[in-house]
């Protein structure tokens, strides 16, 4: 599978503080395959900095595991990432995956590994990619402004 490695970013505005909104580009040919239908979210959870960021610590942490999370769900054709949105004390991964458990099981060695991790992971239908498309919108009418 081909990936776009383009990103956009923004600072958006929430009740609990700014979050930087990352969303990768040109993700209509994975979107529109129909084998990624499940929407997989992993949510850190922060101590954060005075303005809810990761501190440089947790950076360093979720950084490497996900760099090695991501490689393994890409390369394994289970999932694609999709969004990141890091602020109000947590880094919130959005995926678009072939099935949640697939996922899960993938990850699950990786997670055997590290050390106990303040990590939450959800999951939802979503063959229509709502929330990226969604996300994709908000970029487009930022850059119209």
């Amino acid at each position: 599978m081909q990936l776009s490695n383009e990103w956009v970013a923004s600072v958006v505005e929430t009740e609990n503080g700014n979050v930087i909104e990352r969303c990768r580009l040109y993700l209509d040919n994975v979107r529109l395959s129909g084998i990624f239908n499940e929407r997989v979210e992993m949510q850190w959870l922060l101590r954060g900095d005075s303005e809810g960021m990761p501190t440089d610590t947790e950076a360093d942490v979720i950084d490497r595991f996900m760099n090695i999370a991501c490689d393994a769900l890409e390369k394994s054709d289970t999932a694609v990432l999709t969004v990141i949105y890091t602020g109000a004390k947590q880094v919130r991964y959005l995926f678009y995956a072939t099935k949640a458990q697939d996922l899960a099981n993938r990850l699950q060695p990786l997670l055997n590994l590290s050390q106990s991790l303040p990590l939450r992971i959800g999951a939802i239908e979503d063959p229509e990619w709502k929330e990226y498309v969604d996300t994709i919108a908000r970029h487009v009418l930022n850059r119209g402004e």
